[in-house]
């Protein structure tokens, strides 16, 4: 009895002693470590599962015009080379839904809708054509060199299982985060003037960017942007207003995945 004591005594007292030691790990680090911490480790990353919920919505004035829009994506992604297999859901409030095949490899993507139900690549090569620029880099993993002009400004908050970076991003942050995406996304000279003579409004851009304390995997990926946007250089009182949500929760981190592209998307790569 007395042994069985000692053993659960000295039990507990190491797990007090690597709580400890993680509490210090913690202490010790700072948000630009972490952030540093967590691209080298996703430089390693050769496999991962992707969740992604995406609520997406905008309306104007002038014309008077909306739309939102809920997606839902699941993939199982290699990521040296690039290659996935996701399964989306839309669910437009103002339009169809709709449920979609994509797979990628390399720079190469293919998609089948329930709708035309037939195989068509995508000329971009990129899913930023079907979702925008942003969750091109949530998905299949975060792309944590998009904030590399951000990583000065992010919070450390530790958390039971690790890390969690957060950013609040002012108005000048939100025009350079929007020319970073505008850069992606090959805008025209005319399109950059008209994103200078926007003045916006942020009523709220928060971005969470979770961390496991082991590893540095990237774990989860939380932005809420909500914004009103006037033009500088029309006087018809128009504004845009954007209220975007997204929640990315990876994990089976380097777990093999067996992606069989379709038949007729290994011919259309074969040529």
């Amino acid at each position: 009895m007395n042994k069985a004591f000692k053993i659960l005594v000295f039990g507990l007292i190491a797990l007090l002693l690597t709580a400890c030691s993680n509490v210090e790990a913690k202490k010790g680090m700072s948000a630009q470590d972490v952030f540093e911490k967590a691209k080298e480790a996703s430089a390693e990353l050769k496999n991962v599962r992707t969740h992604i919920s995406y609520d997406d919505f905008w309306k104007t004035t002038t014309p008077e015009e909306r739309h939102s829009v809920k997606f839902e994506m699941t993939s199982d992604a290699a990521l040296n080379p690039v290659a996935f297999k996701q399964n989306v859901k839309a669910r437009p409030v103002d339009g169809n839904a709709w449920d979609a095949e994509v797979y990628q490899l390399e720079d190469r993507v293919f998609i089948k809708d329930d709708q035309k139900n037939i195989w068509e690549e995508l000329p971009s090569g990129s899913i930023a054509e079907l979702f925008g620029s942003m969750i091109a880099n949530v998905h299949p993993t975060l792309n944590l060199e998009f904030f590399d002009a951000f990583k000065d400004d992010f919070v450390l908050e530790p958390i039971d299982y690790g890390y969690n970076l957060k950013l609040s991003l002012s108005r000048e942050q939100y025009k350079e985060f929007k020319k970073l995406l505008f850069n992606l996304d090959d805008g025209s000279e005319t399109d950059m003037e008209v994103l200078n003579s926007e003045f916006p409004l942020i009523n709220k851009f928060d971005i969470v960017i979770g961390i496991d304390i082991n590893t540095f995997y990237i774990t989860d990926f939380k932005m809420m942007l909500d914004t009103t946007t006037y033009s500088t250089t029309q006087i018809d009182g128009n504004s845009h207003r954007v209220k975007q949500t997204i929640n990315a929760v990876y994990s089976h981190f380097d777990k093999a995945v067996d992606i069989k592209m379709p038949a007729d998307v290994l011919d259309a790569v074969a040529q």
